[in-house]
């Protein structure tokens, strides 16, 4: 177990992100893009739309699902 844990440790120190993390960002940087949108910064909205964009398609990859997975794990014990 000690092992397990240092290992989920170390791939959260290293960046990895859960699914809830990355679908929180992504919906914080659309919501920015509208704002950015309504006050007149076209390009502002572009870059917010992007990000938004990579946050949710990395939401979705085995990165985060193993994440996820190893958060659940631990916090059940």
């Amino acid at each position: 177990m000690y092992k397990f844990k240092v290992l989920l440790i170390v791939l959260l120190l290293s960046g990895c992100s859960t699914s809830s993390n990355l679908n929180r960002l992504s919906e914080d940087s659309a919501k920015t893009a509208r704002y950015n949108e309504s006050i007149g910064q076209p390009q502002a909205a572009q870059r917010a739309r992007e990000a938004s964009a990579k946050y949710k398609k990395e939401s979705k990859e085995d990165k985060a699902f193993i994440a996820d997975l190893l958060w659940w794990l631990i916090s059940d014990n």
